[in-house]
């Protein structure tokens, strides 16, 4: 009886092989398509949560907004005593965020972002400084929390004093842009409250669009670039929670055309105060929301 196995030839090895890098070759990007699909799906979710929790907040105190920040005294500024809006909220969403640092200990480690993370945000645990101001340490100015979302400093500029912001701030004891009612608001549906950001501060605005970036936050004033210090879920999209209590993800243009800030209501959509653009690149020197276009048309994030 003949026992002889007869074995793979080169040539059938070869095609095997040839076979199962097509086959990775095809899969490898679906793979990856549906992972990051994964995560901005999570974000989304991650962003009504905390909208949700910001609207239970609202609730419990008397329709006012919490300060997006909150310095109670001098020495305070600059150290983990600060406190910001996602202080507020955490009791409301009990997910992520550390215990508050009243010792005034910086926190030195990646923390848990829970909802307060975005999971495409490659900044969210970064140390790296925002205008030489913060801790360094990994997070946001408190190193508490993530880096992924931040309170809307445009909101409603464009129903009321443009020198003020919606969200009270508090300074040694004084309370500054004190009208943050909900109920004094027109158009909660389509005015974002959270918005997407690679800063550590706890609030930005529209002009960010259009301010360089690395991807972990650092800033820069060189243009062309890659990203911008409000980050996108990728295909130029923010991620945005609204007054409403919804969260949905826009074009970052569109942002600005359907004045989903709450900012763009002067002559010719421009912004409502009617403030230069002067953050260098090919923005500088003109109009609001000409001068964030024409900065978000050199900065790769956008334009991919």
């Amino acid at each position: 009886m003949n026992t002889h196995r007869r074995a793979f030839t080169l040539i059938e090895l070869l095609v095997v092989i040839a076979i199962i890098a097509i086959l990775a070759a095809i899969l490898f990007p679906v793979f990856a398509q549906a992972k990051t699909a994964a995560k901005r799906t999570q974000n989304l979710s991650n962003l009504k949560n905390l909208t949700t929790g910001m609207l239970i907040y609202v609730g419990d105190y008397d329709d006012y907004a919490p300060p997006a920040r909150q310095v109670e005294n001098g020495g305070d500024w600059w150290t983990p005593r600060m406190l910001n809006w996602k202080d507020s909220i955490q009791p409301y969403v009990k997910n992520g965020g550390r215990v508050n640092a009243t010792g005034g200990t910086f926190n030195t480690t990646p923390g848990n972002g829970g909802v307060f993370q975005n999971p495409l945000n490659e900044a969210a645990w970064s140390n790296a400084l925002t205008d030489g101001n913060g801790s360094g340490y990994p997070g946001d100015e408190t190193t508490r929390f993530a880096r992924s979302f931040a309170v809307n400093k445009d909101a409603f500029r464009n129903e009321s004093n443009c020198g003020q912001t919606f969200w009270p701030e508090v300074y040694s004891g004084s309370v500054y842009n004190a009208q943050g009612s909900f109920t004094s608001l027109e158009n909660n549906a389509g005015t974002a409250m959270l918005v997407p950001t690679r800063r550590i501060y706890p609030d930005t605005e529209s002009a960010e669009l259009g301010k360089s970036s690395s991807s972990i936050g650092t800033e820069s004033n060189t243009y062309p670039s890659t990203h911008s210090a409000i980050n996108t879920d990728q295909n130029k999209g923010l991620t945005l929670g609204f007054f409403d209590g919804h969260a949905k993800n826009i074009n970052a243009y569109q942002s600005i055309a359907s004045d989903a800030w709450g900012a763009f209501g002067g002559p010719n959509g421009d912004f409502i105060c009617n403030w230069g653009y002067n953050r260098g690149g090919p923005g500088n020197g003109l109009a609001w929301r000409q001068g964030i276009e024409a900065n978000m048309r050199v900065i790769r994030e956008f334009n991919n």
